[in-house]
């Protein structure tokens, strides 16, 4: 029995050591389909007034990451949905009394395309830049019968790989014109981004 006992204590710890440690296994970053949320801030240039006050921008997205060259870069391609608002800057026109004509308080919702690189500085550290373009839809009107127009825009990107799975962390600082009001804008936002 003592044998029996032995053999089989022999036989378990042998297959505990087997098997892969839980530590000290390298991280392998996903990529592929990605979601992300980034929140940040806004602002409109330009105008009668200059620019607009800083607000807070929200934007949700999706889309894929290529990856080229052994991992050395990646190509980001996705689709968003943004909010933002022009706080306070004027784009038709000031009266005598200096108020605005219109509203120079408005929204501008962007539903964009992206395409992009981000080039691998450090192990998990990727910086570059993507393009921008799309539809703008103003709400209420800043310029008369203008509530919507073409967006396009560039945007430098930082992304990093966190340690937790699935999940990278970035900044974006785009620069968008909006064809039509021909209202130019700024944004930057910090970004969480989920990859399946």
């Amino acid at each position: 029995m003592r044998k029996l006992v032995a053999l089989l204590t022999l036989t378990l710890t042998s297959a505990a050591f087997a098997a892969t440690p839980s530590e000290g296994v390298p991280l392998q970053v996903r990529r592929g389909f990605f979601t992300e949320t980034d929140i940040g801030g806004f602002f409109t240039l330009g105008g009668d007034n200059g620019y607009s006050n800083l607000q807070t921008y929200l934007q949700l997205g999706g889309g894929y990451q290529l990856t080229i060259g052994g991992g050395s870069g990646l190509i980001p391609i996705g689709v968003h949905v943004g909010i933002g608002a022009n706080a306070q800057n004027c784009w038709s026109g000031l009266k005598n009394d200096n108020s605005c004509n219109l509203s120079d308080n408005f929204t501008l919702i962007f539903v964009s395309a992206s395409g992009g690189y981000l080039h691998r500085v450090l192990e998990r550290l990727y910086v570059g830049g993507k393009i921008l373009a799309g539809w703008t839809l103003l709400d209420p009107a800043p310029v008369t019968d203008v509530t919507g127009g073409v967006n396009a825009g560039i945007a430098a990107s930082v992304e990093y790989a966190t340690n937790m799975d699935h999940f990278s962390i970035g900044l974006d600082v785009a620069f968008r014109f909006v064809i039509g009001p021909n209202i130019p804008s700024l944004g930057f936002y910090p970004r969480v981004q989920y990859t399946f």
